[in-house]
């Protein structure tokens, strides 16, 4: 994975180092439900967090700012043919200020290095406004959502092509 540095904000694989700071994100029920989707256990142990974040199957990346903190966190995988972006969190000190942007945005970029997708997507609870904005605002738009994939009647399936907004 390369770790680009854009700005003073760099990327770089998350891993173990980062799960403390992660976990005291999300103070309850809800608030991992929103990011994690279904399947993540709460209340979570540093064990059963590390489980189910995937780390050994999916790409895990750490946006850091200039000042080297903890900015955000996502990850991407292969879905449907396309680099699919998966549990985007921002710092909750730091939102508002552009690091889920400069994430996925960076994310995409090593993707379309690494992997050549013409395509990324992404799930977005319909109640999350905050991301949905967002993501559109960066040239996702809605998609038909795929018959196989849970939870149609609560999530939006957004996508975007390679070359668009950012890129």
């Amino acid at each position: 994975m390369v770790s680009p540095s854009v700005g003073g904000w760099v990327l770089a694989p998350a891993g173990d180092a980062e799960v403390d700071e992660i976990m005291a994100w999300f103070p309850d029920s809800p608030a991992v439900d929103i990011w994690s989707g279904p399947g993540f256990r709460y209340p979570f142990t540093r064990e059963s967090f590390i489980e189910d974040l995937r780390f050994a199957a999916v790409d895990s990346y750490a946006l850091r700012n200039a000042d080297n903190t903890l900015a955000a966190f996502g990850q991407s995988y292969e879905r449907y043919e396309r680099g699919h972006l998966a549990r985007l969190v921002t710092n909750p000190a730091l939102r508002r200020q552009g690091a889920g942007r400069q994430l996925i945005e960076m994310i995409i970029a090593n993707l379309k290095a690494r992997r050549g997708y013409d395509e990324y997507s992404l799930f977005v609870y319909r109640h999350n406004e905050p991301a949905l904005r967002c993501y559109l605002s960066l040239g996702f738009v809605f998609t038909d959502y795929p018959g196989d994939a849970p939870m149609a009647d609560k999530c939006y399936f957004l996508t975007r092509k390679a070359g668009g907004k950012g890129q």
